[in-house]
């Protein structure tokens, strides 16, 4: 059975969608616990951090920088990426959170 963020990224589910590429897709927390809460899916699926390989995490990595940019907080926000401890959907994906308020911060749909 596909992961809800499949479900998601096959739109069967609805999402706030702030980016997306052929590769990707980052979505809003549906509990955020910042102002900023996003979530780094790769449209790839796997489990967890440990049975991703790298193309799939250099790649979630560069998407954390352009986020930030797109944002504008560049200087203020962290990473989340929790492995089978805390992990509440068994599909890899990365809590991009700020304190911040960014005007930036539009949805796509």
């Amino acid at each position: 059975m596909p992961s809800l963020f499949t479900r998601i990224i096959n739109r069967e589910l609805p999402a706030k969608i702030f980016y997306e590429t052929d590769d990707v897709i980052v979505i809003a927390d549906i509990n955020p616990k910042e102002k900023i809460h996003l979530l780094l899916i790769p449209k790839k699926e796997s489990t967890n951090f440990y049975q991703t390989d790298s193309e799939t995490l250099i790649m979630l990595n560069k998407t954390v920088k352009t986020v930030a940019e797109k944002l504008g907080v560049e200087d203020s926000f962290r990473i989340v990426i929790n492995n089978g401890f805390g992990q509440e959907v068994d599909h890899l994906h990365y809590h991009f959170l700020s304190p911040k308020n960014s005007d930036k911060l539009c949805w796509l749909e």
